[in-house]
């Protein structure tokens, strides 16, 4: 059984991303196979070298480096979304139309976020 959670919305203009994570960290707690797929607006969560603001809340980039201490180390972006000329965090999977597709039929369930 493998979970996915999908984010799609930008990390700074809610709480939706942090509790995203903070639900693909519960899940990684109990052990279970979770994964993450990034896209639109949540992008931005990948960009290398953030300085949020106050007002923009947390430095959410910085959990990332966190997941592989709960086995989650697939994370998946669509390749034409990669913003060009941006460093984006190292640990990626990038994947072209199909193979998102044939991502997303893999999961048993889909939390979208």
């Amino acid at each position: 059984m493998s979970t996915l959670i999908y984010l799609s919305s930008s990390p700074y203009g809610s709480t939706t991303i942090k509790e995203a994570l903070d639900l693909a960290l519960v899940f990684g707690t109990f052990e279970q196979d979770i994964r993450l797929a990034v896209t639109g607006e949540a992008l931005a969560l990948l960009i290398d070298n953030q300085t949020p603001n106050a007002r923009q809340g947390k430095h959410l980039h910085k959990l990332l480096d966190g997941l592989e201490f709960y086995d989650i180390e697939q994370i998946y972006i669509k390749q034409d979304e990669i913003p060009a000329a941006t460093s984006l965090w190292s640990g990626v999977t990038a994947l072209d139309s199909e193979e998102w597709l044939n991502m997303l039929n893999q999961h048993q369930y889909i939390y979208r976020f």
